[in-house]
Protein backbone atom coordinates (compact mmCIF):
# COMPACT_ATOMS: atom_id res chain seq x y z
CA UNK A 1 0.00 0.00 0.00
CA UNK A 2 1.62 2.98 -1.01
CA UNK A 3 1.79 6.15 1.50
CA UNK A 4 -0.99 8.06 -0.43
CA UNK A 5 -3.17 5.58 -0.27
CA UNK A 6 -2.56 4.82 3.50
CA UNK A 7 -3.42 8.38 4.13
CA UNK A 8 -6.69 8.46 1.78
CA UNK A 9 -8.10 5.14 3.80
CA UNK A 10 -6.93 6.79 6.95
CA UNK A 11 -9.34 10.06 5.90
CA UNK A 12 -12.00 7.37 4.83
CA UNK A 13 -11.97 6.22 8.29
CA UNK A 14 -12.23 8.79 9.73
CA UNK A 15 -15.50 10.31 7.92
CA UNK A 16 -16.84 6.95 7.18
CA UNK A 17 -20.32 7.67 9.47
CA UNK A 18 -20.11 3.42 10.49
CA UNK A 19 -16.69 3.59 11.56
CA UNK A 20 -16.93 4.08 15.31
CA UNK A 21 -19.88 1.81 15.58
CA UNK A 22 -18.14 -0.65 13.76
CA UNK A 23 -14.77 -1.04 15.76
CA UNK A 24 -16.97 -0.91 18.87
CA UNK A 25 -18.69 -3.89 17.86
CA UNK A 26 -15.29 -5.46 16.87
CA UNK A 27 -13.85 -4.02 20.05
CA UNK A 28 -16.49 -5.77 22.28
CA UNK A 29 -16.51 -9.21 20.64
CA UNK A 30 -12.63 -9.47 21.64
CA UNK A 31 -12.72 -7.64 25.14
CA UNK A 32 -15.15 -10.63 25.50
CA UNK A 33 -12.82 -13.20 24.09
CA UNK A 34 -9.70 -12.31 25.50
CA UNK A 35 -10.11 -9.63 27.76
CA UNK A 36 -9.04 -6.12 28.30
CA UNK A 37 -5.30 -7.00 28.69
CA UNK A 38 -5.54 -10.24 26.03
CA UNK A 39 -5.73 -7.37 22.34
CA UNK A 40 -4.13 -4.51 21.32
CA UNK A 41 -5.16 -1.68 18.96
CA UNK A 42 -3.73 -3.58 15.95
CA UNK A 43 -5.49 -6.58 16.19
CA UNK A 44 -8.32 -4.86 16.76
CA UNK A 45 -8.11 -2.26 13.40
CA UNK A 46 -7.22 -5.50 11.45
CA UNK A 47 -10.15 -6.79 13.02
CA UNK A 48 -12.61 -4.18 11.60
CA UNK A 49 -10.64 -3.64 8.67
CA UNK A 50 -9.12 -0.07 10.05
CA UNK A 51 -6.03 1.47 10.39
CA UNK A 52 -4.57 2.28 13.92
CA UNK A 53 -4.88 5.78 12.81
CA UNK A 54 -8.12 5.93 12.63
CA UNK A 55 -8.86 4.16 15.46
CA UNK A 56 -6.26 6.38 17.32
CA UNK A 57 -8.21 9.17 15.52
CA UNK A 58 -11.63 8.28 17.62
CA UNK A 59 -10.07 7.50 21.22
CA UNK A 60 -6.42 8.02 22.89
CA UNK A 61 -5.71 4.70 23.78
CA UNK A 62 -7.43 1.23 24.24
CA UNK A 63 -9.18 2.30 27.46
CA UNK A 64 -11.06 4.67 25.59
CA UNK A 65 -12.21 1.75 23.62
CA UNK A 66 -13.48 -0.10 26.41
CA UNK A 67 -14.99 2.53 28.07
CA UNK A 68 -16.92 3.82 24.97
CA UNK A 69 -18.11 -0.01 24.89
CA UNK A 70 -19.53 -0.41 28.79
CA UNK A 71 -19.77 3.65 29.99
CA UNK A 72 -22.73 4.20 29.56
CA UNK A 73 -24.23 0.47 30.73
CA UNK A 74 -21.83 1.02 33.50
CA UNK A 75 -23.41 4.47 34.82
CA UNK A 76 -26.46 3.12 35.11
CA UNK A 77 -26.07 0.39 36.98
CA UNK A 78 -24.21 2.39 39.54
CA UNK A 79 -27.99 4.87 39.52
CA UNK A 80 -29.58 1.52 40.02
CA UNK A 81 -27.72 0.50 42.70
CA UNK A 82 -28.34 3.88 44.16
CA UNK A 83 -31.56 3.98 43.72
CA UNK A 84 -31.67 0.56 45.04
CA UNK A 85 -30.08 0.77 48.65
CA UNK A 86 -31.91 4.24 49.23
CA UNK A 87 -35.38 2.07 48.62
CA UNK A 88 -34.45 -0.84 50.45
CA UNK A 89 -33.02 0.92 53.65
CA UNK A 90 -36.05 2.85 53.77
CA UNK A 91 -38.83 0.01 53.67
CA UNK A 92 -38.11 -1.44 56.87
CA UNK A 93 -35.99 -1.80 60.16
CA UNK A 94 -33.76 -4.66 60.14
CA UNK A 95 -34.24 -5.39 63.66
CA UNK A 96 -38.04 -5.26 63.89
CA UNK A 97 -39.43 -6.68 60.77
CA UNK A 98 -40.26 -10.15 59.88
CA UNK A 99 -37.68 -12.45 57.85
CA UNK A 100 -40.52 -13.01 55.64
CA UNK A 101 -40.70 -9.30 54.48
CA UNK A 102 -37.00 -8.56 54.48
CA UNK A 103 -36.62 -11.81 52.45
CA UNK A 104 -39.70 -10.25 50.19
CA UNK A 105 -38.31 -6.96 49.37
CA UNK A 106 -34.50 -7.97 48.85
CA UNK A 107 -36.12 -10.47 46.34
CA UNK A 108 -37.82 -8.10 44.42
CA UNK A 109 -34.92 -5.90 44.95
CA UNK A 110 -32.62 -7.98 42.76
CA UNK A 111 -35.25 -9.11 39.97
CA UNK A 112 -34.62 -5.39 38.63
CA UNK A 113 -30.68 -6.42 38.62
CA UNK A 114 -31.85 -9.99 36.71
CA UNK A 115 -33.40 -7.54 34.39
CA UNK A 116 -30.64 -5.06 34.15
CA UNK A 117 -28.11 -7.92 33.54
CA UNK A 118 -29.91 -9.96 30.68
CA UNK A 119 -30.64 -6.54 28.69
CA UNK A 120 -26.85 -5.61 29.33
CA UNK A 121 -25.71 -8.88 28.97
CA UNK A 122 -22.10 -8.45 27.18
CA UNK A 123 -21.51 -4.92 28.68
CA UNK A 124 -22.00 -5.98 32.83
CA UNK A 125 -20.19 -9.31 31.94
CA UNK A 126 -17.15 -7.10 30.58
CA UNK A 127 -16.74 -5.42 33.81
CA UNK A 128 -17.49 -8.51 36.05
CA UNK A 129 -15.18 -10.42 34.26
CA UNK A 130 -12.75 -9.02 31.27
CA UNK A 131 -12.25 -5.53 32.92
CA UNK A 132 -8.75 -6.53 34.43
CA UNK A 133 -5.90 -4.30 33.17
CA UNK A 134 -8.34 -1.25 32.33
CA UNK A 135 -9.69 1.94 34.79
CA UNK A 136 -12.93 -0.60 34.97
CA UNK A 137 -10.43 -2.94 37.02
CA UNK A 138 -11.69 -1.86 40.68
CA UNK A 139 -15.29 -0.78 39.21
CA UNK A 140 -16.94 -3.68 41.45
CA UNK A 141 -14.55 -2.59 44.71
CA UNK A 142 -15.86 1.00 44.11
CA UNK A 143 -19.76 -0.19 43.82
CA UNK A 144 -18.96 -2.65 47.32
CA UNK A 145 -17.60 0.55 48.73
CA UNK A 146 -20.64 2.41 47.88
CA UNK A 147 -23.09 -0.39 49.33
CA UNK A 148 -20.98 -0.68 52.32
CA UNK A 149 -21.05 3.14 52.86
CA UNK A 150 -24.96 2.53 52.90
CA UNK A 151 -25.12 -0.58 54.86
CA UNK A 152 -23.31 1.51 57.67
CA UNK A 153 -24.97 4.65 57.40
CA UNK A 154 -28.51 2.90 57.85
CA UNK A 155 -27.54 0.57 60.61
CA UNK A 156 -26.60 3.67 62.72
CA UNK A 157 -29.93 4.60 61.60
CA UNK A 158 -31.54 1.65 63.16
CA UNK A 159 -29.12 2.72 66.71
CA UNK A 160 -26.83 -0.21 66.15
CA UNK A 161 -23.40 0.14 67.52
CA UNK A 162 -20.69 -0.85 64.95
CA UNK A 163 -17.19 -2.37 65.79
CA UNK A 164 -14.17 -2.65 63.71
CA UNK A 165 -14.69 -6.38 63.85
CA UNK A 166 -18.38 -5.80 62.99
CA UNK A 167 -17.52 -3.65 59.81
CA UNK A 168 -15.11 -5.95 58.50
CA UNK A 169 -18.07 -8.49 58.45
CA UNK A 170 -20.18 -6.65 57.01
CA UNK A 171 -17.36 -5.68 54.30
CA UNK A 172 -16.47 -9.75 53.39
CA UNK A 173 -20.72 -10.20 53.38
CA UNK A 174 -21.71 -7.35 50.58
CA UNK A 175 -18.55 -8.09 48.91
CA UNK A 176 -19.91 -11.99 48.58
CA UNK A 177 -22.93 -10.40 47.16
CA UNK A 178 -21.27 -8.92 44.17
CA UNK A 179 -19.27 -12.42 43.99
CA UNK A 180 -22.28 -14.16 43.69
CA UNK A 181 -23.18 -11.71 40.91
CA UNK A 182 -20.40 -12.33 38.99
CA UNK A 183 -21.19 -16.20 39.15
CA UNK A 184 -24.35 -16.01 36.79
CA UNK A 185 -21.78 -14.55 33.94
CA UNK A 186 -18.73 -16.71 34.82
CA UNK A 187 -20.85 -19.35 34.37
CA UNK A 188 -23.00 -17.95 31.56
CA UNK A 189 -26.07 -18.80 33.51
CA UNK A 190 -29.20 -18.12 31.18
CA UNK A 191 -32.03 -15.71 33.12
CA UNK A 192 -34.22 -18.58 34.39
CA UNK A 193 -31.53 -19.98 35.93
CA UNK A 194 -30.09 -16.96 37.60
CA UNK A 195 -33.03 -15.73 38.93
CA UNK A 196 -33.45 -19.08 40.68
CA UNK A 197 -30.36 -19.18 41.77
CA UNK A 198 -30.78 -15.47 43.05
CA UNK A 199 -33.51 -16.34 45.11
CA UNK A 200 -32.09 -18.96 46.81
CA UNK A 201 -29.06 -17.11 47.52
CA UNK A 202 -30.94 -13.95 48.96
CA UNK A 203 -33.40 -16.20 51.33
CA UNK A 204 -29.99 -17.54 52.55
CA UNK A 205 -28.37 -14.17 53.02
CA UNK A 206 -31.35 -12.45 54.45
CA UNK A 207 -31.82 -15.10 57.49
CA UNK A 208 -28.07 -14.49 57.98
CA UNK A 209 -28.49 -11.04 57.73
CA UNK A 210 -31.80 -11.20 60.46
CA UNK A 211 -29.84 -13.64 62.52
CA UNK A 212 -26.48 -11.41 62.40
CA UNK A 213 -28.65 -7.95 63.57
CA UNK A 214 -30.34 -9.61 66.53
CA UNK A 215 -27.15 -10.19 68.02
CA UNK A 216 -25.98 -6.99 67.29
CA UNK A 217 -26.75 -3.70 70.39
Amino acid sequence: MTEATNIMKVINDAIEPNTKMKLLAVAKQEFLKQGFSGINVRNLAQKAGLTTGAIYNQFNNKDGIFEAVVGTVSRYFLNLLDKSEHGVYGTYSMKTADLALITQVSQKRFSVFIDFFYNNWDEMKLIFCCSQGSTYEHFLDNAIEFVESKTLAAMKQDKTKISKREKFFIHVMISTQFSNMKEIFDHDLNKKEATQYLLEVIAYHCAGWKQYYSTMA
